[in-house]
């Protein structure tokens, strides 16, 4: 993962109830979700662990935000479309797509490695970063040209992009969120 900074301390307080689980979900089993890893979807599940691991332990999970206007841009469904993981309620970030850096494992083994990091990446709308708002059909533009991003490389590519002014197309948010993840398939659930 590259080296980036939110740009404000806003996105962060309005995503805090978008992770996985909400506190109570370590006396609940394991949640079953299906992602991208360098192109393919698998099916994995998740098991919260303590907030803090040292960073050579670390895998990267991507939970990748699709522009509120997905469905008029013709982007194909998300994997959750919505997924309300906070229950908070259903809003733009509930429709994402799940984007692990590798293979947790043998697929259908069980097998745990490392612990996942999520890290959320969405677009870079003027309402989360005090922006101009003329820029938010850019944005939306933009980032939907490389949706959907399913390997780590596409993902980043997606965080390198740049309007013509210089401003982002996507921002990244660290959760600060760990999860003990195996591959229970190698292809999609449902």
């Amino acid at each position: 993962m590259k080296n980036r900074k939110p740009t404000l301390l806003l996105p962060i307080l309005l995503l805090m109830p978008l992770f996985f689980v909400v506190n109570n979900a370590f006396a609940q089993p394991p949640g079953y979700e299906s992602g991208y890893v360098d192109g393919r979807t698998i099916t994995f599940n998740a098991i919260l662990v303590p907030n803090h691991a040292p960073p050579q332990a670390q895998a990267d999970l991507y939970q990748v935000v699709y522009p509120i206007d997905w469905a008029q841009r013709g982007l194909p469904t998300p994997q959750c479309a919505p997924c309300d993981h906070g229950g908070d309620g259903t809003d733009f970030t509930d429709f994402h797509d799940h984007v692990l850096d590798s293979m947790p494992g043998d697929p259908g083994h069980g097998e745990f490695r490392a612990l996942w990091h999520v890290y959320v990446v969405l677009p870079a709308y003027s309402f989360l970063t005090g922006g101009n708002p003329a820029n938010d059909n850019a944005v939306s533009a933009a980032y939907a040209s490389q949706m959907p991003a399913k390997s780590e490389t596409a993902v980043d590519q997606l965080l390198d992009t740049m309007l013509p002014d210089g401003s982002p197309v996507a921002i990244e948010i660290d959760t600060n969120f760990y999860f003990l993840c195996a591959v229970v398939n190698g292809h999609a659930a449902h």
